[in-house]
């Protein structure tokens, strides 16, 4: 369900929230990290990469932010490889205040990352943003594609 269509599910979310609130890409519904101060909001799916695959990550994202600096990162989104157990394996991206676009509505296609370094395995993909204790910024994340 990586537009988010119908509800969250099989997305895993703490503190994060699915949303219909009219800003998706497409569809109607998309992801949202962050939009709080000092807050951590985690989002992941689990899924198997079958052996010999070489498939990678993509998605669209939108970031708003109240944080004036040009310079300066403030609240974080890491895109994140863990185990089934929740260890992180890697970080393939991270995004920040510094991405930030003035519509709520204009997604940028991020990846492909590429995921063959775990053919044979369970993982999962994590969505993780961390907020500072001001200046909120808020993470929108729709159709996520592994393929």
């Amino acid at each position: 369900n990586g537009g988010f269509e119908g509800s969250s599910s099989p997305w895993v979310l703490s503190g994060a929230v699915w949303s219909t609130g009219g800003n998706q890409r497409t569809g109607t519904g998309y992801l949202i990290g962050g939009g709080t101060d000092s807050v951590t909001h985690t989002a992941y799916q689990q899924l198997t990469i079958p052996s010999g695959a070489s498939p990678s990550l993509s998605f669209y994202l939108n970031v708003t932010s109240a944080e004036t600096s040009t310079t300066t990162i403030f609240d974080r989104l890491f895109v994140e490889v863990r185990n089934s157990s929740g260890t992180l394996l890697t970080t393939l991206a991270v995004f920040s205040n510094l991405n930030k676009v003035t519509a709520t509505n204009a997604y940028t296609l991020r990846g492909a990352y590429n995921l063959s370094a775990y053919a044979g395995q369970t993982v999962r993909i994590q969505f993780r943003a961390i907020t500072d204790g001001s200046l909120t910024t808020t993470f929108r994340i729709d159709d996520v594609s592994v393929k």
